[in-house]
């Protein structure tokens, strides 16, 4: 990285008359784009102040999520467009917004950089809910943070995404529907599985096509919601991070990966459902509430929730082998508790109808 170049940069954008960046740090999780913990020392008006940025960068590899269209491609301008519209057109809690860099004479590649925001942070390794904060918070604090979370999740679901300017992310020969995902999502698993077998994830493939539930009005959908990424004090949320999965369709697309997600980290990891937390019904409940409507196709939602990490999962492991971290061609995407739970909701009743 070419600190001196981001240093100027940081420095037009702060309107300061310099900056110093420290020891970039790396936050725990993630894969996809890279992300750096900027500390700095800012100079402006002859004073220093010492200050923290987040920097979110283009990875060289392939993106870790289908391009919902052919004008968004990069991961982390879509990321800036969804942090920016949210700032604008929400009272949701982002990371204070410097600035998005498209030329990659800068960096190398396209990034952006936000205000470092502060906040407990749900981790998935070691599982949330087996160790820190959250397993040893009290009953009603985990209730607390699970009912408001999908409540912020429907509140994302509502912000209006033609005025917030995100109205590209659909084509326009194509209607926002879950069959345009379905065949988004298709065409992801063939390109990544590179004709490697996967039967579970095809049989969901087949059965979801055969019980599409109705659309509904389209929203703008997170893609990545859940408890691990926001940033957490105490009961409320600080920061909602990671949009590089937003897309415009059903709001039911965002509640099924919130479900999945909830099954995955759960019943599909081994682990136990700690006191206070709800129960499914209870979650799906308190979205529709917030939402303000009722929601249709839960059990499809989810499964095609926990369809879409197991291709991610694909994508994930081959950028691992990309980078040499892997052997070529490897099996272990059809291992582990992202196919048991998609394999477990297909065995739960068809997996893909009712509510």
């Amino acid at each position: 990285m070419d600190v001196p170049r981001l240093e100027a940069w940081l420095a037009g954008r702060l309107g300061a008359e310099s900056v110093r960046i420290g020891e970039p740090g790396r936050p725990d999780g993630g894969y996809s784009g890279e992300t750096l913990i900027l500390p700095t020392v800012v100079r402006r008006g002859g004073h220093e102040i010492a200050d923290r940025y987040v920097l979110r960068r283009e990875p060289p590899e392939a993106a870790i999520y289908p391009a919902q269209s052919p004008t968004v491609t990069v991961e982390v301008e879509l990321q800036w467009r969804v942090l920016w519209a949210l700032a604008e057109h929400s009272d949701l809690p982002v990371a204070p917004a410097v600035g998005y860099e498209a030329d990659p004479s800068v960096l190398g590649g396209p990034f952006f950089v936000t205000g470092f925001v502060d906040g407990e942070v749900p981790r998935e390794t070691p599982a949330y809910v087996v160790e820190g904060f959250f397993a040893e918070a009290s009953p009603q604090r985990r209730r607390d943070m699970c009912l408001t979370a999908v409540r912020t999740v429907a509140a994302v679901n509502r912000v209006d995404w033609r005025a917030a300017g995100l109205d590209d992310l659909v084509p326009a020969e194509e209607r926002p529907e879950h069959v345009r995902q379905l065949d988004l999502w298709r065409a992801f698993a063939e390109q990544e599985l590179r004709g490697r077998p996967h039967p579970t994830l095809w049989e969901a493939f087949d059965r979801l096509v055969d019980g599409i539930p109705d659309p509904g009005e389209p929203a703008l959908c997170w893609g990545d919601c859940r408890l691990g990424n926001m940033f957490w004090d105490g009961t409320t949320p600080t920061c909602l991070t990671d949009f590089e999965g937003a897309t415009i369709a059903p709001a039911e697309f965002d509640l099924g990966w919130f479900l999945s997600f909830d099954r995955w980290i759960h019943e599909g990891c081994g682990n136990p459902r700690l006191t206070g937390e709800p129960s499914r019904e209870e979650l799906v409940e308190v979205y529709a509430g917030a939402l303000g409507r009722p929601v249709v196709g839960v059990r499809w939602q989810e499964c095609f929730g926990a369809l879409r990490y197991c291709a991610i999962v694909v994508r994930v492991l081959n950028r691992l082998e990309e980078r040499g971290d892997l052997p070529p061609d490897s099996d272990l995407y059809l291992a582990g508790g992202v196919v048991d739970t998609l394999r477990m909701l297909l065995d739960d009743d068809d997996g893909t109808g009712g509510d």
